[in-house]
């Protein structure tokens, strides 16, 4: 064999020797790395972390319901629910933890609500409870409450004491102030809370959680109204505020969804019999309050249709349950506050449906308006608000 064929053949030799050996380092290289991942991913599922839930407005209502459901144990992973819920979230798998804990604001800790919340949690295994102060108009009272929930994300350690114990799950800005009254009666205090609660406070409490939700991947709901699609008089401001909510959430859903944050709009229904947002205390407080700063030509003007307003509100507190009792369990509401905290994949708008009365004059009231009929479109609110007529109460 000639000098120049053995020194070829060496070489062949060679490079096949280094590709052999650049494979089998390949090789081992993502060996090693799927294993590393294998590792972890076990070690990530070993990792259980508890769901935190914050949930705003929890004296009375849907926040206090919510919370006691919880406390009860009725929230089972396994549940029936209606043919309507199958029928419309079977699709969308529901994923109950069975470890929950929640962070329950109460705008007063002393109100009924809170405490039975508070004598309920003790001793409580269904859930772990924190019941807080939080007052959406107050900038520091908001500041704090963020203090808490990112204190207890970061300095609770797991049964190891190697991890964190809880992950920021969810958000429930249900809170809410409404004074039913003409607009031009409530006074500029009342107004600036309507959107202060309603409002600019839950902006500015899932402002400063969204770090940690960008962390957790979680979700934001937000309570709305159907006064945001369907204005009624009497409540224009209330209507107003959640309307401007309406509109925050669904822009802002497009703003987080890149970032892995769901934000839900959420339509309550018909519980107002179940909630302090009619109080018939706060809402005297609120009509002496009017009177105190009208002026004596609007005393003049509103004279008996004022008294007259006011005592077809008062007529409704002989049917508003008291604060420390829930909404029914067969409300369906349930079902659908199950679906938006627990969906895997949740919606971005839930429905709980209304009454067919205020379905059928909101249908209606929505044809006229589309066909331009707006005089009668009036007629027809006016006529489902039911309230006192101007003109029969009029001091003549």
């Amino acid at each position: 064999m000639a000098i120049s064929e053995i020194f070829k053949y060496i070489k062949v030799t060679n490079i096949i020797a280094q590709c052999c050996l650049i494979t089998s380092i390949s090789v081992t290289v993502a060996i090693s790395v799927l294993l590393h991942k294998r590792n972890r991913k076990k070690q990530n599922e070993n990792i259980t972390l508890t769901p935190l839930i914050v949930i705003t407005g929890c004296d009375t209502g849907l926040g206090y319901s919510i919370v006691m459901r919880y406390l009860n144990g009725s929230h089972s992973p396994n549940q029936n629910y209606s043919k309507l819920f199958n029928g419309l979230f079977n699709h969308n798998k529901l994923k109950i933890p069975s470890k929950i804990a929640i962070v329950a604001f109460c705008l007063n800790l002393n109100s009924t609500g809170a405490k039975y919340l508070f004598q309920k949690s003790i001793n409580n295994t269904n859930i772990e409870l924190f019941i807080r102060q939080l007052d959406l108009t107050d900038k520091n009272s908001i500041k704090n409450g963020v203090t808490f929930i990112i204190e207890l994300l970061e300095n609770n350690l797991d049964e190891n004491g190697k991890h964190n114990k809880y992950e920021l799950h969810a958000l429930v800005n249900n809170a809410a102030r409404m004074v039913m009254a003409e607009y031009e009666w409530q006074t500029i205090q009342m107004i600036q809370q309507q959107f202060e609660v309603n409002v600019l406070g839950p902006i500015m409490l899932t402002a400063q959680l969204l770090p940690s939700f960008r962390k957790n991947k979680g979700r934001v709901i937000n309570i709305v109204s159907h006064c945001a699609h369907f204005p009624l008089p009497g409540i224009s401001v209330y209507g107003a505020s959640k309307a401007a909510m309406y509109a925050f959430t669904t822009a802002s859903r497009i703003e987080l969804e890149n970032h892995g944050v769901n934000m839900i709009s959420f339509f309550p229904g018909s519980f107002y019999l179940h909630s302090a947002i009619m109080c018939g205390e706060q809402r005297a407080i609120d009509y002496i309050q009017m009177h105190k700063y009208m002026s004596k030509e609007q005393l003049a003007y509103y004279g008996l249709y004022f008294d007259a307003y006011q005592n077809y509100l008062s007529s409704i507190d002989a049917f508003i349950n008291p604060p420390e009792t829930t909404i029914p369990r067969t409300n369906k509401i349930y079902c659908y506050m199950d679906n938006a905290l627990w969906a895997v994949h949740p919606k971005a708008e839930y429905n709980v449906p209304e009454p067919w009365r205020y379905r059928i004059y909101s249908a209606l009231a929505c044809t006229l308006s589309t066909l331009g009929l707006h005089n009668f479109k009036d007629k027809v609110v006016r006529r489902f608000v039911a309230t006192p007529k101007f003109e029969n109460c009029i001091e003549t």
